[in-house]
């Protein structure tokens, strides 16, 4: 799996934020998102099968992933946002008419043979979930924390790995949250058998901070990382486990 991107691009006074990752060989495509204040906007999926049929090479699916990242980020900084939805909306169209036809073939080649499975094997069509909300107000006592930090990819962490974190921070407000722009974000790698290890960001007008950071490789012991934001006096702070980098078969 490929080291994706991230970049901020300004159009109209709007900052998006823009996202392409590889999501690796056991779903090979390459992803990109918009997202602006916490929510997305557009994505863009790009199977690339034809490389794994013709013999994978890490170099051309490097080139693309860097080609598809900059014309997104192009796309946004001449104001084409609407174009990027219309293209997220045709590319799961798309998908959806692809699973569909898989399954329809499914089940004629199967109904001789077992008809009374035939439920079992058809892919459900469901709408697409729509984005978080993060600034939302539920009634939940955490909606009136004055200051709030999550993860907007939540993932899974493991020593010895270079990963970006993204983080949102939000602040209470009266009718909905919203974003904390400018606050300072200290992320802090500890653990029980390396010296901590510590990074410092600012998040940009959506309450937005991404930050890469190199997990400390370590096989024993136990580890975390702990992301503290910090804005006219206040403080928020949350912790997620790393896992032990895996030793070499």
């Amino acid at each position: 799996m490929l080291t994706g991107f991230n970049t901020d691009v300004e159009y109209d006074g709007v900052v998006y934020h823009v996202q392409t990752e590889d999501k690796g060989l056991q779903t090979p495509f390459i992803l990109s998102l918009v997202y602006t204040g916490g929510a997305i906007l557009a994505s863009k999926r790009s199977p690339y099968d034809d490389l794994l049929a013709g013999g994978f090479d890490e170099s051309v699916l490097a080139k693309r992933l860097s080609r598809q990242h900059k014309l997104i980020c192009a796309a946004v900084h001449a104001g084409r946002i609407e174009d990027l939805r219309r293209l997220g909306e045709r590319d799961a169209n798309e998908k959806t008419t692809q699973r569909q036809q898989a399954a329809a073939k499914r089940l004629e080649e199967s109904d001789s043979e077992r008809s009374t499975e035939l439920v079992s094997e058809v892919e459900p069509e469901t709408e697409a979930a729509a984005p978080p909300d993060y600034f939302a107000i539920s009634g939940s006592h955490k909606d009136q924390e004055p200051l709030r930090v999550i993860l907007l990819d939540d993932t899974e962490f493991i020593g010895g790995q270079s990963v970006t974190l993204r983080v949102l921070v939000s602040r209470a407000g009266s009718n909905r949250r919203e974003p904390a722009r400018k606050a300072r974000v200290v992320v802090k790698a500890l653990g029980t058998t390396f010296r901590p290890t510590s990074t410092m960001a600012t998040t940009n007008p959506q309450g937005i901070a991404a930050i890469p950071i190199l997990l400390p490789s370590f096989e024993s012991g136990r580890a975390a990382v702990l992301i503290q934001a910090h804005i006219d006096g206040e403080t928020a702070e949350l912790r997620r486990i790393i896992l032990p980098a895996k030793s070499p078969e």
